[in-house]
């Protein structure tokens, strides 16, 4: 049988929202938002452990603390190259497949989890990632091997700094996009600024005691309800781990032409 594992990435250190993964959802009467994001991996069918994966920094002893109360592996390694503390939990736990969540994305669905590991061992490759969803809901898939090999060979500082941009950029892996519908496709999910965790909190209170599980269906129909709470983070921006320098260039092209910056593009276009 195939162990698949959620391996949940996660540490306290955050220069916009220190602390983020223990602040309770909603706020001041919930769950952390780290239980919540261990909640939902459990849920979802194809899963077989869920482990979080934390650094050795004493920043993060509260985290380990958290899983030692709730039972939970919890593997302990290297701060700055996530590769390797990702591919060390995924080994210590025997994991076949690897399901990679985040600390602080709570509204990661179970169906998504689900879904992408079926397609995944389906097709017979070594990653796959969801796409169409909001931000922070979409899910990567790795094989172990894959992931073995990557953290064997990936020696550019911003491979070990994430865990799968080598994997997504080296020629000889496997790899697969699964497209996905949402109501909410728009919507920023993730928590990485107070605003983000404002708006997580105000979901999660209007949501959370009816379904603990509910979906994006459920989330569309508060925000039908209540417009504007889609503009209390709209102006945050994502730090994205590019594959590639070329992938980076391609989207700095489509900020600028969005934006109507047609002299500034010319004169980039004209000096490569």
């Amino acid at each position: 049988m195939v162990n698949a594992g959620a391996v949940i990435q996660v540490r306290s250190g955050s220069e916009r929202l220190p602390g983020k993964a223990l602040l309770p959802l909603p706020f001041s009467s919930g769950p952390s938002m780290l239980e919540h994001v261990v909640a939902r991996a459990q849920q979802a069918k194809a899963i077989q452990q869920v482990i979080v994966a934390t650094t050795d920094q004493p920043s993060d002893d509260a985290i380990a603390a958290f899983c030692q109360r709730k039972g939970l592996p919890c593997f302990r390694g290297a701060a700055e190259d996530v590769l390797d503390r990702f591919f060390q939990a995924a080994n210590k736990y025997r994991l076949d497949v690897v399901v990679r969540l985040t600390g602080d994305n709570p509204f990661i669905m179970p169906e998504t989890i689900d879904y992408a590991v079926q397609k995944h061992s389906e097709a017979r490759v070594d990653y796959s990632i969801t796409e169409g969803l909001p931000l922070g809901t979409n899910v990567e898939v790795v094989s172990f091997a894959a992931l073995q090999k990557a953290a064997s060979s990936a020696t550019e500082l911003t491979d070990r700094e994430h865990v799968t941009p080598y994997i997504r950029r080296v020629e000889g892996f496997k790899t697969q996009a699964l497209l996905l519908a949402s109501p909410v496709k728009f919507l920023r999910l993730t928590v990485d600024y107070p605003t983000d965790y404002a708006l997580a909190s105000l979901l999660y209170g209007r949501l959370y005691h009816q379904n603990s599980l509910f979906d994006f269906a459920e989330i569309a129909q508060v925000l039908q309800e209540n417009r504007w709470l889609s503009a209390i983070n709209a102006d945050n921006t994502q730090r994205k781990a590019f594959a590639s320098e070329a992938e980076e260039l391609e989207r700095a092209k489509q900020m600028l032409k969005a934006g109507g910056f047609s002299r500034v593009l010319q004169k980039l276009e004209e000096n490569l």
